[in-house]
């Protein structure tokens, strides 16, 4: 655990897995969402897998959910076109890891800056093999909202995120959801400004269908003998590996159009991101006192 002190804003950063499972969750959890720059908060990551992006810092860490972001479009009917929050509202803070990938591929020029915001992956299939709740599901996630069509891959199963799939209410799982769940799910969208994914089973079978298709690999398995076959890697995809262990085998850069072996520093730089995040949202929570 380390400490960081910037504008009188003290902030805590917590390295995972600590403990793992569900200590590291509890852990999570009782980080002062107000002083949380890795955005592991459950207030940021409701807002991530619901791709609600605006957010009231007065309200900071209230019930997930009770932002009506249609409101915002009394304040500027212009909310939604862009990346620019409506005055008083600020982005919500994500998980530094995903955002550290995200930033990475816009980078690479894979996000299309001439589709609207907030679809700019449209037309992109990406293959990330990891569902970690720390990295894997939330950068999935993040994709999928962005317009990607994702596949997650993980140690016992497949499954597809995506935005523009339709939610038959059975999920992955097979089991239906009950009419009351269904029904709070359809109010909690009519409040969004932009539709979120929903997870659902995938067509392809295996791993390397998955990554034969995709135009961005991400390799995210902490094991030294996982390595994603070069065969299998589609020409010119970008490569990305987040994990401590190299996932991709020597010779990818024969097939790929960029490898990018780790984002360490990119992380790093987001959690700086996050910091001034939380700078900003004080400043404007003590505008609106």
């Amino acid at each position: 655990m380390s400490w960081c002190v910037c504008a009188c804003v003290l902030t805590l950063q917590v390295y995972y897995p600590i403990f793992g499972g569900r200590q590291d969750t509890y852990l999570q959890q009782i980080v002062d969402p107000r002083k949380d720059v890795e955005g592991l908060n459950f207030y940021y990551c409701w807002n991530l897998y619901h791709n609600v992006r605006w957010i009231d810092p007065m309200h900071l860490g209230s019930a997930p959910g009770t932002t009506n972001e249609l409101e915002l479009l009394n304040l500027d009917p212009n909310v939604g076109k862009d990346d620019k929050a409506p005055p008083g509202y600020a982005k919500s803070i994500l998980p530094c890891t995903p955002l550290a990938v995200v930033k990475a591929l816009e980078s690479a020029g894979v996000y299309d800056s001439q589709l609207p915001y907030g679809d700019r992956l449209r037309g992109r299939t990406i293959t990330v093999i990891n569902r970690s709740e720390v990295v894997g599901r939330p950068l999935a996630a993040l994709l999928a909202n962005d317009g990607a069509r994702v596949f997650s891959v993980d140690i016992d199963s497949i499954v597809e995120f995506n935005k523009l799939a339709k939610d038959d209410g059975a999920g992955v799982s097979g089991l239906r959801k009950s009419e009351r769940v269904r029904t709070a799910h359809e109010e909690n969208t009519k409040a969004r400004l932009r539709s979120a994914h929903v997870v659902c089973a995938c067509e392809h079978p295996d791993v390397e269908s998955c990554v034969r298709e995709s135009d961005v690999v991400v390799g995210g398995v902490p094991s030294a003998s996982y390595k994603v076959p070069t065969a299998w890697i589609k020409e010119g995809a970008i490569c990305i590996n987040f994990s401590s262990e190299k996932n991709f085998e020597s010779d990818v850069r024969s097939r790929a159009g960029a490898y990018l072996p780790a984002i360490g520093k990119i992380t790093v730089s987001m959690l700086q991101r996050n910091l001034l995040r939380l700078v900003e949202y004080k400043e404007i929570a003590q505008a609106k006192k």
